[in-house]
């Protein structure tokens, strides 16, 4: 997208909230992933900036509350007459409960508020402390079956190793290899992946991509490329991931398109943000 454009999104935004939005951008977020993805971060923004205000106020109840608790008993009720002025009138049974019904309804309005915001804020912090480059990889790594994803027909002995799931096998067989073309390479990478030898599987699938940029051509290059970043996740490096994944997202006719646009990116956002602190 373009500043012009960002902007006018920002200006869109903020005509959407006040009831009068524009309808040239909202033709570009209909026809544009990438303004439809940016047009979600800015609602979620403003909604971030509403829900730390509402997490204020909903602290200044739960302290209230908290003090309403903690406050003294109040003594038995006793009667009391206290003479009433002939000239002053008497306000009727209903007015004089009405107040203390309003309080009574407040009270508990105020009492789950304080509830929801305990719960929503278990939920933040649960995610918080659970989302990682690991649990990530653990998400979105997704066995590579080869004879579905290519239709592969050569029974070689590496691709006959690989379907019956020896990925020892298929590592001996690919260092075996004198020349070793995108396949094999891409293949023992596979395999290292399995074993959870992730420095070397970044190794193999990189060597397909720049076998392919020294030969102008694409022979394993979308599998190598996703399965680079899921390498990446693997090695707890979502920074290294992160540029290889928004490619293939920006890139509607990559093998993974689809697999990578339905990622979260706030979770992979998140995660990249606690590997920088």
């Amino acid at each position: 997208m373009t500043p012009e454009e960002t902007r006018k999104m920002i200006d869109h935004l903020d005509e959407s909230r006040t009831g009068r939005p524009s309808p040239s951008p909202e033709q570009l977020i209909d026809r544009d992933p990438q303004a439809a993805q940016e047009w979600y971060y800015l609602n979620l923004a403003v909604d971030a900036v509403r829900n730390a205000g509402l997490h204020e106020q909903v602290a200044f109840i739960k302290e209230n509350l908290r003090k309403e608790q903690n406050a003294p008993a109040k003594p038995a009720h006793t009667e009391q007459y206290i003479a009433v002025p002939a000239n002053q009138p008497t306000k009727p049974a209903a007015e004089r409960s009405s107040g203390a019904i309003i309080r009574s309804i407040s009270k508990y309005s105020l009492r789950a508020a304080a509830f929801i915001l305990v719960i929503t804020s278990s939920t933040v912090l649960y995610k918080y402390l659970t989302v990682s480059s690991s649990s990530l990889y653990e998400r979105y790594f997704g066995a590579y079956n080869l004879n579905t994803s290519r239709g592969e027909t050569t029974e070689s002995p590496i691709v006959q190793a690989y379907d019956t799931k020896d990925w020892n096998k298929v590592i001996a067989l690919a260092g075996a290899t004198g020349a070793r073309d995108n396949q094999v390479e891409f293949l023992a990478g596979m395999a290292d992946l399995q074993l959870n030898r992730c420095d070397d599987a970044i190794t193999h699938f990189e060597q397909v991509i720049a076998a392919n940029a020294q030969a102008s051509t694409d022979f394993y290059q979308d599998e190598a490329e996703y399965y680079l970043a899921i390498s990446w996740l693997a090695c707890k490096k979502v920074n290294q991931a992160m540029p290889i994944l928004e490619k293939i997202k920006a890139d509607p006719h990559h093998q993974y398109h689809q697999k990578v646009a339905e990622m979260s990116f706030f979770d992979l956002r998140l995660a990249q943000y606690k590997e920088n602190k």
